[in-house]
């Protein structure tokens, strides 16, 4: 008796392949926009930073040229929504270097907050009076 063989045609990819290869793509791509968002996210951090930090090295600049007679405490909000808020002598520790009753060096802080309210940047530089 001769049986017949039948010859399997595989040449192509199986329904079941294709799904599996579809589960596996799909999975990658979640994977890859999960990475997307999160760095969107650490871009969006890192550039408030940045704008906070430049309206604060700003602000020090201006108090640097201010006379050391007119510095006062103070507060202003930026147009893109920062608010800079900066304080002279905030321990009232100023010092009378040369003893002839006036404040030689004070110290003071710039604190920036973004739109949100969160803090972004805080600088403290000590001012001479150019003595």
């Amino acid at each position: 008796m001769l049986k017949k063989r039948c010859q399997i045609n595989s040449d192509g990819f199986t329904l079941i392949e294709v799904l599996i290869a579809l589960a596996i793509f799909a999975i990658g791509i979640l994977g890859i926009a999960t990475m997307q968002i999160s760095s969107t996210n650490g871009n969006t951090g890192a550039r408030k930073h940045s704008e906070a930090s430049e309206f604060a090295q700003g602000q020090v600049d201006l108090l640097m040229a201010t006379s050391f007679a007119d510095l006062a405490d103070g507060a202003l909000v930026t147009a893109s929504g920062y608010t800079v808020i900066w304080t002279v002598d905030p321990d009232n520790n100023a010092v009378d270097l040369d003893g002839d009753g006036n404040d030689d060096l004070i110290q003071i802080i710039v604190v920036v907050t973004d739109p949100s309210g969160s803090q972004r940047s805080s600088l403290t530089f000590t001012k001479s009076s150019g003595i």
